[in-house]
């Protein structure tokens, strides 16, 4: 990837807060769990009481999620980052045909 690409997608894309997602993943495929007068969420459960596999979930779920892709340690969302690579390529290849 073109460090001018790079430059555009850290300009106008915002990154993607994969541990959140992450979490919403465990909260969406799991219940609450209700102890006395308390409910905690799955995903508070791992985080705290388990922050290794919580760390190595993330990394699991940044390596096998398609719509998410890698820019100097930030994940964006693979189709906007798709669209910004494809508009730089087009604009490029413009110039480099007026350059002739």
């Amino acid at each position: 990837m073109s460090p001018k690409i790079k430059e555009a997608i850290k300009k106008e894309l915002d990154p993607i807060d994969v541990e959140q997602r992450y979490r919403d993943l465990l909260d969406e495929v799991y219940p609450e769990v209700k102890i006395g007068y308390s409910t905690y969420s799955p995903s508070q459960i791992v985080e705290e009481l388990s922050p290794t596999d919580f760390r190595v979930g993330v990394a699991d779920y940044t390596g096998t999620e398609e719509n998410l892709t890698e820019v100097d340690g930030e994940y964006y969302d693979t189709s906007e980052v798709d669209e910004i690579t494809e508009r730089i390529g087009e604009e490029d290849d413009k110039t480099q045909g007026e350059d002739q």
